[in-house]
């Protein structure tokens, strides 16, 4: 999670702490403390707010758009369960909903304009009593999600290779050298390292010796010629 998030993350938690403890022990001074923590909250998910304003075409009416965003943060605060989502997805929920119902009540919703078959838009409260609040994802998920997968298939294939091209380096060694068991495996592990982090490491972390890097061209080269002759014809 980003910096960001876990900031937003750590402002609910402090404010739901303070709304307790105003509960718990009514009066100025902690009434002062869940105003101003309510606050800080707030300001972290203004540039959220903003975003999603200007996505749902509102900026034109940010005044009332603000408004609905400050129920939908507070209504979020109040009910949010860190067991159910991370509170950036569950408030982006919240202000999604909010914003495009008052879309539908200013402009009415443009993208169903000449159909016939338009379904009324409904507040969240609605979607969660009927348990069909599951379509308000998070816009970032789907991105994160095909970068993580992305991600890990490179990573899976990588492993792979390296593995493949280590047991041909162990066999070739063992033919060649008359070294015992153990020297050889020692060498094979430390070439197996450095290739590996030649060929999962998108930035070198530093400049390699002539001999290591004869080393990791000559595995490259090795896994390119072998991945070769596994192509379908």
């Amino acid at each position: 999670m980003s910096a960001k998030s876990d900031a937003l993350e750590q402002a609910v938690t402090d404010y739901i702490q303070a709304r307790t403890a105003l509960e718990a022990a009514p009066g100025a001074r902690t009434r002062a403390l869940a105003d101003r923590a309510f606050v800080r909250l707030a300001a972290l998910a203004a540039p959220r707010i903003r975003y999603f304003t200007r996505t749902y075409g509102l900026a034109d009416v940010a005044d009332d758009a603000e408004q609905v965003c400050a129920i939908a943060l507070h209504r979020a605060a109040e009910r949010y369960d860190p067991a159910r989502a991370r509170f950036t997805t569950y408030i982006n929920w919240q202000l999604r909903a909010e914003l495009q119902a008052l879309r539908h009540r200013l402009h009415g919703d443009q993208r169903c304009a000449g159909r016939r078959d338009v379904t009324a838009m409904l507040s969240l409260d609605a979607l969660e009593e009927g348990g069909d609040d599951n379509w308000l994802v998070d816009p970032a998920a789907e991105p994160a999600t095909e970068q993580g997968a992305a991600d890990g298939l490179a990573n899976l294939v990588a492993e792979r290779l390296v593995a493949e091209w280590t047991a041909r380096r162990r066999a070739g060694l063992s033919r060649a050298c008359r070294a015992d068991g153990d020297r050889i495996e020692a060498r094979v592990a430390a070439e197996q390292a450095l290739v590996r982090d030649q060929l999962m490491v998108s930035d070198a972390v530093e400049r390699l010796r002539e001999s290591d890097r004869h080393i990791v061209r000559r595995a490259l080269a090795d896994m390119v010629r072998h991945a070769g002759l596994k192509r379908p014809h």
